[in-house]
């Protein structure tokens, strides 16, 4: 199917909503915002692809920012039907990634005495120690260097602008401490993650030729997400849209923001929208759930909201589980009564327990464990870590060679690309690029049907690929220690080994239901999920009661759990202490 034709049958698919058709047509600045379920991800990504085929001429190409890597992976996903894919002329990842790899790298070297000639990425024990040496310089007290630290990087987050007054002039002890650490960072040759937007910023604000020499390369930057990005990425945005002259197409939900520790700020998307030179556009149809469903999640949300299922929908469902006891009662519950009824009705892969922080993961994962029930987690104490591209590297590379080699899922060359970006940042010579690619194809056909486990397969593939890889690696974003971390954890010195199939996730017959916390699971849908531990003084926890702010933080949270399932929701909570959301959750669920 040829670019063009695949564009077109896209646009024809989007016609019957005009709020996507009038955005993927948008030639001006454009904030798209999108609700839960209202196909925030194809109207993104069909408006890159008429761009690019549309408005973009070779070898100029677009820019798309997005919150993390798993974003990315499926907005590369959702493109290549267009026949878009990864390639020198588009750059699709994180805020982080875009700065040091299309601003740092490029052209850091060409100002003198800005950073050392070789850079690279500070492991946390190399940012804990340069905290430490810059709390010495500037505190003369014994107090817990870390914990001052979390005051100042809150500070470094929000105020990028650091020619403002009220960088000195607020906490100037904060400033000092902040500005002592990033000078012990530079000694030792070392940028942090913070570090990457703070410096593009300086360096296009001071640098008029590099703002043009972006421009030249992207004339329309597109962010996802925006509500989740942060302040850093906000000043971008001003600096290289309205100031630069780059066409700006973003995508966000301030109901859906919920991640404030990392410097998130849903005020900063609203601050877009209230711009007189920005189109404003709201999705309002909700093609994910069900309108039962949709009803209820005003009242997890407690605010109004125009939303709407379509016509042709089911009602959807919610169940309320009341259970007699602890959080090991509840995990029992979930385990032994309400998974099996939901299995009977959905595919394991389309079913997810969603859960507040990752140690609840742990209670799930034991009780699920004594029941044989297949899962696979997706939160901080996970075998992979979604948020790596190395680690999703290797789970592909698994899943290529415990049979995905037969139906091309995933493909060759989609591994082979995200190969290359990994080692080379995303940038290679045509030589390089075929060594690397030999080297990938050899070691996933020496695995195909030579019946390694996960461990014995994942010891060699950190000898055969990791090893030499790293060595000739260009890209100073280290992240190899991923692969050390999957082989200690599934060392069968710890009973934990497996399968490879089962570690790539290709069970035969069968899937694994999701287990996910509540951030974790953002932009994901299931056909049923079930919301565990939603018990009073849990959700909002006396932590989320301590600020306005936190509170409402923790309530956008719980609103992106119940909004998650398209037909089946279930809520599991301690019987006689439900969470005082759950009570309106409920009471929305009764009304006609």
């Amino acid at each position: 199917m040829s670019n063009q034709l695949a564009l077109s049958r896209a646009l024809a698919d989007l016609a019957g909503n005009p709020e996507q058709s009038e955005a993927v047509r948008e030639r001006g600045h454009c904030v798209v915002l999108a609700g839960p379920g209202s196909g925030k991800t194809k109207t993104l990504t069909t408006a890159m692809a008429r761009a690019l085929i549309e408005d973009v001429v070779e070898p100029r190409g677009v820019a798309c920012i997005t919150y993390n890597n798993e974003c990315a992976i499926e907005l590369e996903a959702r493109l290549a039907p267009f026949g878009i894919g990864g390639s020198d002329r588009n750059f699709i990842g994180t805020v982080h990634s875009f700065a040091l790899t299309q601003v740092i790298m490029p052209y850091a070297r060409c100002l003198a005495g800005l950073l050392p000639d070789e850079i690279r990425v500070a492991t946390r024990d190399e940012i804990s120690a340069a905290v430490e040496v810059a709390y010495a310089v500037v505190f003369d007290d014994q107090f817990d260097p870390h914990a001052r630290w979390q005051f100042a990087e809150e500070k470094r987050r929000c105020e990028v602008n650091r020619s403002l007054v009220h960088w000195r002039g607020r906490n100037p002890e904060l400033a000092d401490f902040i500005e002592a650490y990033e000078a012990e960072l530079r000694r030792r040759g070392l940028i942090d993650f913070d570090d990457m937007p703070l410096i593009a910023y300086r360096m296009i604000r001071d640098h008029a030729w590099i703002q043009s020499a972006i421009r030249a390369r992207f004339p329309i930057l597109f962010v996802d997400e925006y509500q989740d990005l942060g302040h850093a990425l906000h000043e971008l945005v001003l600096l290289l849209c309205f100031a630069g002259g780059i066409r700006l197409f973003a995508v966000g939900d301030a109901d859906q923001s919920i991640y404030g520790f990392t410097g998130a700020n849903p005020e900063l998307l609203q601050s877009l929208v209230a711009r007189p030179d920005v189109s404003e556009i709201r999705l309002r149809l909700n093609y994910r759930s069900g309108a039962k469903i949709i009803r209820a999640s005003l009242g997890a949300l407690g605010e109004e909201r125009d939303y709407r299922g379509i016509d042709a929908a089911p009602e959807g469902d919610l169940l309320f589980w009341k259970v007699r006891g602890d959080l090991d009662a509840q995990a029992s519950a979930v385990a032994n009564q309400i998974l099996p009824k939901l299995l009977e009705r959905h595919r394991a892969e389309e079913v997810a327990i969603l859960y507040r922080a990752a140690w609840l993961g742990d209670k799930l994962g034991g009780a699920l464990d004594q029941t044989g029930i297949a899962y696979v987690r997706t939160d901080g104490n996970a075998l992979v870590k979604r948020s790596s591209r190395l680690a999703r590297l290797v789970e592909g590379c698994a899943a290529w060679v415990a049979g995905g080699w037969r139906d091309a899922n995933p493909p060759f060359e989609r591994l082979a690309l995200q190969a290359r970006a990994i080692v080379y940042g995303g940038r290679c010579s045509e030589a390089e690029a075929q060594s690397l690619t030999g080297q990938l194809m050899a070691f996933l056909r020496s695995g195909i049907d030579r019946g390694e486990t996960a461990h014995a397969w994942l010891r060699r593939l950190c000898q055969e690929l990791i090893v030499p890889w790293r060595a000739l690696a260009r890209n100073p974003h280290q992240e190899w220690g991923v692969c050390v971390e999957m082989v200690e954890k599934t060392d069968p010195a710890r009973g934990r080994d497996m399968a490879l199939n089962i570690f790539a996730g290709r069970i035969e017959g069968t899937g694994r239901v999701s287990l996910s916390t509540l951030h974790s699971a953002k932009g994901r849908e299931f056909d049923a999920v079930v919301l565990f531990g939603m018990n009073a003084g849990d959700i909002p926890s006396r932590r989320d009661e301590k600020s306005a702010a936190s509170l409402r933080e923790a309530r956008r949270l719980f609103y992106v759990g119940v909004t998650r399932p398209r037909n089946e929701l279930s809520v599991v909570y301690r019987d006689g202490a439900p969470s005082p959301w759950v009570v309106e959750l409920y009471k929305r669920s009764q009304q006609v």
